[in-house]
């Protein structure tokens, strides 16, 4: 209100007499112009959200002493007629509740209600948009109902009631949506071609789309964007949801809502997958029921079936016949000078010292890696791995 943003909107609203109002864009129209008036308290208090008033009841508190809307930690009660004639619409000043002075409502019965249920009703059971749009009627009892500034179609979104009346709008949407939404042809919008300007399924609506039809209003008209019907039907893909349509739940982050393993920051990287070898994809390693006691305690057996044919069959033919000329001989001039037993003295030292298994060269740059592939299995597996591995390899050389 103090900076005249509230203002701003006002002067819209008072544009857009056929660009929102008597057509089928009536509900397409006032979704994106709430959910901008919203938009703009957030970048006040991120905290808060527009609430709806079902204007079809009567909203008093259990034991029907209070009413829950008209109330002076609410909306506040309504016009104070005992200040003089009434203003524009029956309306008299607002004096109580957060806003008093700001506006005029008509004087009224906080525990009546402006009603039109029935009518209501009988738009929502047609899976017709056409005939349901018809709400626009009783709507504007609503308006009527609250009289003074928020039926002055000048004025009308400078009240907070506005802003209630037309959540409860949008909400009867969704819900109508959900209703048939599973009907035969059904069709959420209509119509998608050939209506009036603004109001066919994919026209941009002003005044988002910065046209100056019927005026130019900033901000819009200086950062013009295409705003249409059919941007407006799914209203959660927007970002809200209805207590009475979605279910009332707490709305976590994505992250709060699905287990961790289960993220794509803890699954293997694409560039990690393609940097690892073969045996070490997670579709080849070891069960992880699988430890080194396991295979201690598996025999050739088990082993047999699952090497290559030529290995079954006692290997290819130089091992057969003891080998190539070198190892016959007693191998290359280091394996000569250092023998086998050096190299079995040394096997687990370079292991546990600091030695090296694969030459550096050739080693896929695991630094930093995350090597949880599995969900459940921790990085532990790693060290899990090494020991099965040396397991394995200790077992070969008692077999010599």
């Amino acid at each position: 209100m103090d900076d005249g943003t509230a203002q701003g909107y006002a002067d819209i609203h008072a544009g857009a007499g056929a660009h929102g109002h008597g057509g089928p864009a009536f509900v397409a129209w006032h979704r994106e112009f709430v959910r901008r008036f919203e938009l703009d308290l957030q970048n006040i208090d991120p905290n808060v959200s527009l609430p709806y008033w079902d204007w079809t009841q009567a909203n008093l508190n259990s034991s029907g002493t209070q009413s829950l809307i008209w109330r002076d930690d609410f909306l506040g009660g309504p016009g104070d007629n005992s200040s003089g004639s009434a203003g524009s619409f029956g309306g008299f000043p607002v004096t109580t509740g957060p806003f008093a002075g700001r506006f005029t409502r008509k004087p009224f019965d906080i525990f009546t209600f402006p009603g039109t249920g029935g009518d209501i009703a009988a738009d929502m059971a047609s899976p017709d948009f056409n005939v349901f749009r018809g709400i626009e009627g009783p709507h504007g009892s609503a308006h009527v109902f609250c009289g003074g500034d928020v039926q002055a179609f000048t004025e009308t979104c400078r009240t907070p009631d506005f802003w209630l009346i037309h959540c409860n709008v949008d909400r009867l949407w969704a819900q109508w949506i959900k209703d048939h939404e599973g009907a035969p042809g059904f069709e959420p919008y209509k119509p998608v071609s050939g209506g009036p300007t603004g109001h066919s399924l994919n026209d941009s609506m002003w005044p988002w789309n910065g046209t100056q039809v019927p005026f130019g209003v900033q901000p819009w008209v200086n950062s013009p964007e295409i705003v249409t019907p059919a941007d407006m039907i799914d209203h959660l893909a927007l970002g809200y949801r209805y207590d009475t349509v979605d279910g009332c739940i707490d709305i976590k982050p994505l992250k709060e809502r699905i287990p961790k393993e289960f993220l794509p920051k803890e699954r293997i990287p694409k560039e990690l997958k393609e940097r690892l070898p073969k045996e070490l994809s997670p579709k080849e390693r070891l069960p992880k029921e699988l430890g080194p006691k396991e295979l201690k305690e598996r025999g050739p057996k088990e082993f047999k079936e699952r090497l290559p044919k030529e290995l079954k069959e006692g290997g290819p033919k130089e091992f057969k016949e003891g080998g190539p000329k070198e190892i016959k001989e007693g191998g290359p001039k280091e394996f000569k000078e250092g023998g086998p037993k050096e190299i079995f003295e040394n096997d687990t030292k370079s292991f546990t010292e600091g030695g090296v298994f694969i030459d550096p060269g050739l080693r896929p740059d695991l630094t930093g890696a995350d090597l949880a592939f599995e969900p459940g299995v921790s990085t532990g597996d790693v060290s899990r791995l090494r020991n099965d591995l040396l397991a394995r390899r200790a077992d070969l050389l008692r077999r010599r």
